[in-house]
């Protein structure tokens, strides 16, 4: 059996909950958070006397053999079979980026169907899901839980036993705090002592023994059905002094009124996900072979890494985690690569991403005439974390601004006067986030042709164009999102950046009815002339004065989608060209320092040729890499080229890139 992914998708809601399996076999071993954690999960079919597993290794099953595993947008579809009967199990996330009341929803099915070989079900049937006490914490706790019944069916649910809401902002934790509940025909909150009695007899039942490990199991006695998985994080987000909850809550609803609109719509929700698939893929054909299922590898990881909330003042937020990237909320450098997969599906959801960073820019304490990085470590949106001065400065003193030494959650940063200087300015990423940001809000607007988004938010827009104007064609040796090699002065690509981030403030300034348009996109144009004079003749370097060199130059996509044509198409050839002349097996290296790649990135690359063939071996190295990477973790985005192992940056949202040759093909981004 063909191994198509790194990890599969079974259950993904939100960066605090996401469920997948690393193993060809989805019984061939236990099932993980995003995190890399174990998380057992166990999925069993009792049939004539024996109970068997099709997920998970649970002691006294038969395993049944596992025929096939596919992927769709939204749903990992197995098929399992023994002498006696098939069993198809579909696990779905209805992560729907057009619906942000379904998005939101906590709430996932695991669909089956058991079909006898001989015709005749068996009458001891029932199929069965338990989950370990693991997923309730992050080291070691007691838990507690029980079981509700509801209209036609009961929900199990276990927790901390001491619940601490928003209690751990690191990195890889997820969940360590909220209520998980699974939902069936019957339920239970059961010791071990009472899953071996399922296993042996059949037979499901209760009785207290505190000193066990504890569970909780769904059981249905029908031959076709499915199972509810729901997540209760009680609070999602900080959002700079407001804390709230997912936007599914937001009127008051209880994850209770999840598991019953989850049910009332069932019919209707997988018809919905069904028509949306078929489109994907019919349209993923026009692509390139092999291009669908990047798509759906990308999906729900890129969707389910961020978190909907809504403020006080009715704006949507989609803020996003930096998993396993140090774990920041809301970054401005992981929303752009992500955004095409929105910008096709909802504009509203990339406004989403931007409004928090405009909140903190605002803000006195960000004194800085470029943009922030991000808005506080997730889930606190409590003020930028990255590049804080060192814990000797007299203001960050006694480890307030630390990260990663169990420091649980940051100080409200946001709230410093203008005087405190926190902020290092080694550690910026400055003409890096201006032209993210500017980019970002021109192809928001653009996407769903309302430009008040761009009006409210021209004073910094303003602010940050002039830092372009002012350092972005010759970049200073400073951060950027892909020095992972090291720093490096005149970096080609992020000039790049900062003219397409000039020509986009033309644009604003053009549908908004500012003066100043022709002057930015004359200034463009200019300085793209510029940047060709000094890169020479041939490919465009590294960084000036590196002639012969290259890097992947990605951000002239939205020069290419808005249809400016200042880096023409005889260019973008000349640069595929390369790349596939680069390419190692599992992709084409961010440049020629390194052998690790961005997935990302590549993908970004596909979408500026207007050859097909060349596309489809662009990105045909990134499927390679999905089937064969050693690293058994969520699709992960920076990995080594030549062996395609993980180097950091798995479970992003990033992956949304993967949607850039949709994107282009779309057309919705022209507006010449």
């Amino acid at each position: 059996m063909k191994r198509l992914l790194q990890a599969y998708p079974l259950w993904v809601m939100d960066p605090m909950f996401s469920v997948w399996s690393p193993c060809d076999a989805l019984n061939g071993g236990d099932t993980m958070f995003w995190t890399g954690k174990t998380r057992k999960t166990y999925g069993l079919v009792r049939y004539r006397g024996r109970t068997y597993s099709f997920m998970g290794c649970l002691c006294g099953t038969d395993a049944l053999r596992q025929d096939s595993v596919s992927v769709s947008a939204y749903t990992t579809d197995y098929v399992f079979s023994c002498a006696a009967f098939t069993l198809k199990v579909s696990f779905v996330s209805p992560l729907t980026p057009e619906d942000p009341e379904l998005l939101s929803c906590p709430v996932c099915y695991t669909e089956y169907e058991v079909i006898p070989c001989d015709g005749k079900t068996a009458e001891d049937l029932s199929v069965a899901l338990v989950l370990d006490e693991g997923y309730c914490y992050e080291g070691a706790d007691m838990v507690a839980g029980g079981v509700i019944p509801m209209n036609g069916y009961e929900a199990a649910y276990f927790s901390r036993d001491r619940n601490l809401v928003m209690s751990n902002a690191n990195d890889r934790v997820a969940p360590d705090w909220g209520d998980t509940y699974i939902a069936g025909e019957e339920a239970w909150f059961l010791p071990s002592s009472c899953l071996d009695t399922y296993v042996r007899e059949g037979v499901a039942g209760y009785r207290r023994c505190d000193s066990e490990r504890r569970y909780i199991m769904a059981v249905n006695r029908s031959p076709k059905g499915y199972f509810m998985t729901a997540f209760d994080d009680r609070i999602s987000v900080f959002y700079f002094g407001e804390w709230l909850k997912g936007y599914f809550f937001k009127d008051g609803r209880t994850v209770l009124d999840a598991l019953e609109f989850s049910r009332e719509r069932h019919g209707r929700i997988l018809a919905k996900l069904a028509a949306f698939d078929e489109k994907l893929k019919a349209d993923c054909e026009e692509i390139g072979e092999g291009y669908y299922l990047l798509a759906c590898a990308a999906y729900r990881q890129s969707v389910g890494a961020h978190k909907l909330v809504q403020n006080a003042r009715g704006e949507i937020l989609f803020l996003s985690k930096e998993c396993d990237s140090n774990g920041c909320i809301g970054t401005a450098d992981v929303s752009y690569p992500s955004i095409p997969l929105f910008l096709l599906y909802n504009p509203e959801l990339v406004k989403g991403m931007l409004r928090g960073i405009f909140k903190f820019a605002a803000m006195p304490v960000w004194g800085f005439d470029f943009a922030p990085h991000d808005i506080g470590t997730y889930p606190y949106c409590c003020g930028q974390v990255y590049g804080l001065s060192g814990s000797d400065d007299k203001y960050l003193c006694g480890g307030a601004g630390a990260r990663g030494n169990g420091l649980h959650t940051h100080p409200m940063l946001y709230q410093r006067p203008a005087s405190c200087g926190i902020y290092d300015l080694r550690y910026q990423m400055p003409v890096e986030e201006c032209g993210n940001m500017i980019v970002m809000t021109a192809a928001a607007c653009v996407a769903d042709g309302d430009f008040s988004f761009a009006e409210e938010h021209f004073d910094l827009l303003e602010k940050w164009v002039f830092y372009l104007e002012k350092y972005g064609l010759k970049p200073e040796d400073q951060l950027c999102t892909d020095d992972f090699a090291g720093h490096l002065a005149n970096n080609v690509n992020l000039a790049i950046k900062s003219i397409v981030g000039i020509e986009s403030f033309g644009l604003l300034c053009e549908k908004t009815g500012h003066a100043g348009a022709e002057r930015y996109y004359a200034l463009a144009a200019e300085y793209a002339k510029e940047l060709r004079k000094m890169s020479g003749e041939g490919i465009l370097p590294l960084a000036y004065g590196q002639k012969g060199t290259y890097s992947l130059k990605y951000n002239i996509l939205f020069d290419k989608l808005f249809g400016f044509g200042l880096f023409d198409g005889a260019m973008c050839e000349e640069e595929t060209d390369r790349y596939i002349a680069e390419s190692e097996r599992y992709g084409v290296p961010l440049d020629m320092r390194k052998d690790y790649t961005k997935s990302d990135w590549i993908l970004w690359c596909a979408a500026l040729t207007d050859d097909k063939t060349k596309r489809e071996e662009l990105y045909a190295p990134v499927l390679t890499y999905m089937a064969e990477s050693p690293s058994r973790v969520p699709f992960g985005d920076w990995y080594d080229a030549k062996t395609g192992r993980i180097e950091h940056f798995f479970n992003r949202t990033v992956q949304g890139g993967v949607f850039a040759p949709l994107l282009k093909k779309a057309g919705i981004m022209s507006v010449r």
